[in-house]
């Protein structure tokens, strides 16, 4: 009888751990056993982009090819403060040119997430009528805050509205 009663204590929690989850995404996951960090890490791709709700996935995927990796600097130890890597080809006068670019970044958790982007595009003019913003951008401009709105095991996306434009991106490992 006490196996039966812990067992029913055991599902019902379970149960409204599942209905009633907390989560800081507004797209979900409300449940998830793995840490925000660990869910952070991976290689991801663009699959969605869009500037004050024009879609540009289809402009992003004709001249950018790039993987954004995240990962911890510090192997498996999940840290706030992981690596983020930016590789892959720009094309630009029929020519694809090489672009890498890797910094350490500050993830902000609190209420919401919001992960660090920025750039450290030297020379503009090595991709010209290229330059994609937020993603890309001159040194001058820092870095900009977007908010991780969903964030599951091979998802995240991000939001960011600057009081000029609002860009929303879809990653996908």
């Amino acid at each position: 009888m006490k196996t039966k009663s812990i067992r029913n204590i055991f599902v019902l929690a379970l149960i409204l751990t599942t209905a009633f989850g907390c989560s800081k995404f507004e797209d979900g996951p409300k449940v998830s056993f793995r840490s925000v960090m660990k869910r952070i890490y991976g290689t991801y791709r663009i699959e969605y982009i869009s500037k004050n709700g024009e879609d540009l996935t289809n402009y992003w995927k004709s001249y950018y090819d790039l993987s954004f990796k995240i990962y911890s600097p510090y192997y498996e130890r999940p840290d706030d403060s992981p690596s983020l890597e930016v590789s892959g080809f720009i094309e630009c006068n029929d020519s694809l040119i090489s672009y890498a670019t890797g910094y350490q970044t500050f993830i902000q958790i609190d209420k919401d997430v919001y992960i660090p982007m920025k750039n450290h595009m030297i020379d503009t003019s090595w991709y010209p009528g290229r330059h994609f913003y937020p993603l890309l951008m001159t040194p001058e401009e820092g870095s900009v805050n977007f908010k991780i709105t969903r964030l599951t095991d091979n998802e995240m996306w991000l939001f960011l509205d600057d009081d000029r434009d609002v860009y929303e991106i879809k990653f996908k490992e």
